[in-house]
């Protein structure tokens, strides 16, 4: 059983939540009868293209490389530095990709958030990369492109929410991160808190998951600690997401994915949901935001929100939905044919669940969710900070 520290108790607006910490591993099961085989989700690249350590002791480089946008021709790799001349980098292909500035308008003097566009890549191929400046500003290290659409391999991805608070549980997650396979992540919002302000994302999320960032994908939505500061502008300036970077979409081999911004107008994106998913040809079509449609936590079910959504994710078969807000695990009973899960506890400790007519299963443990996408079905596997994995379910590409 793990040891319960004094709860954290975080006032706004006149509103009490109770955070626990420590709650790292889970107290009931749920279905464990389809486990995830354990695998480090870098080692592969690692052992092929090294580890990306800077060279200069960190002297320059301000935050490591990370990956946006991965796609089976090309992708961004951002970083920040505070080096005045030119860098860029060196692929094993041979191409050296110049990078361009970004006005750091929010960053300190002297700090530059640089952006390199690599084009012309091939599918399901590994790269290794350096970060150059005349000189190797840190070793090679790699990242691998994503299947073509009919590829039949599996796919598998990482989803946690209400993540960067800084402490302990957020911690000792992470490091379970390392030992379950996935081939990118992505984030069901509250990425930084208190108020993801730039120096909390330097801290809370590109200090902790840097090893990760540099090899792997990472597709968050925001949530509303994001628009603490105004206008969310910190998380639109370090992360270079698609579209308007509020609400999005993107294709990884035969999955189309859709984040949205619960901060935002639900009617708007709805509209642009519909459109999005009549568009796609891609067989499996996963949505994910910050506020959930269903819950039985501590803000509940947004009933606005699944009032205006449900109708589209139904109407175009959408099969696996996922949340966060409230810090809990909760797995809800298929509706029409659509898998919601409210995951919410990835680090910023947890909060009493109770249960509703519509939960299969609800557990408040840090935690973070794999998924497995097959050609004729997908599993979602819960796996809690201690490594085990509590819940899963298995998800049919036809709607139920």
């Amino acid at each position: 059983m793990p040891v319960l520290s004094r709860p954290l108790i975080l006032c706004l607006v006149g509103a009490c939540n109770l955070n626990q910490s420590g709650n790292l591993g889970a107290t009931s099961l749920g279905d464990t009868d389809h486990p995830l085989e354990p695998g480090s989700p870098i080692a592969a690249l690692r052992a092929q293209c090294g580890d990306g350590t800077p060279l200069d002791g960190g002297a320059t480089i301000k935050r490591e490389p990370y990956l946006q946008q991965l796609s089976t021709t090309g992708t961004l790799l951002g970083w920040v530095t505070t080096d005045p001349g030119e860098e860029h980098l060196s692929l094993s292909t041979g191409a050296s990709v110049v990078a361009a500035d970004e006005p750091g308008n929010l960053r300190s003097a002297g700090e530059k958030q640089k952006w390199a566009t690599i084009d012309g890549l091939s599918e399901n191929t590994t790269y290794c990369y350096t970060l150059m400046a005349g000189a190797a500003m840190t070793a090679p290290t790699g990242f691998k492109t994503p299947p073509s659409p009919d590829s039949t391999e599996t796919i598998r991805f990482l989803a946690f929410g209400d993540s960067g608070g800084g402490g302990s549980d957020q911690l000792a997650l992470r490091d379970q991160m390392f030992e379950f396979p996935f081939d990118f992540m992505i984030h069901t919002g509250d990425i930084a808190y208190e108020d993801g302000t730039l120096g909390q994302f330097e801290a809370n999320v590109f200090t902790v998951y840097k090893e990760l960032f540099k090899n792997l994908g990472f597709y968050p939505a925001s949530g509303n600690h994001e628009y603490n500061t105004p206008g969310a502008a910190p998380f639109k300036q370090v992360f270079a997401l698609p579209g308007n970077e509020e609400w999005y979409s993107y294709d990884y081999g035969r999955i189309h994915f859709a984040a949205l911004d619960t901060e935002q107008d639900y009617a708007t994106q709805a509209a642009w949901l519909d459109e999005d998913l009549s568009a796609t040809d891609r067989p499996w079509k996963i949505v994910y935001m910050h506020r959930p449609p269903y819950s039985s936590g501590e803000h509940g079910s947004d009933t606005a929100l699944r009032a205006k959504l449900a109708p589209i994710l139904e109407k175009h078969g959408v099969q696996l939905v996922l949340a966060g807000h409230d810090h809990d695990y909760e797995r809800i009973l298929p509706q029409n044919g659509v898998q919601y899960i409210v995951t919410g506890g990835g680090g910023r400790g947890t909060r009493p669940i109770s249960s509703s007519s519509f939960t299969a299963f609800a557990e408040d443990v840090i935690h973070f969710v794999v998924v497995e996408v097959k050609l004729e079905e997908l599993i979602v596997h819960a796996i809690d900070a201690t490594g085990v994995e509590f819940d899963s379910v298995v998800v049919p590409i036809t709607p139920a």
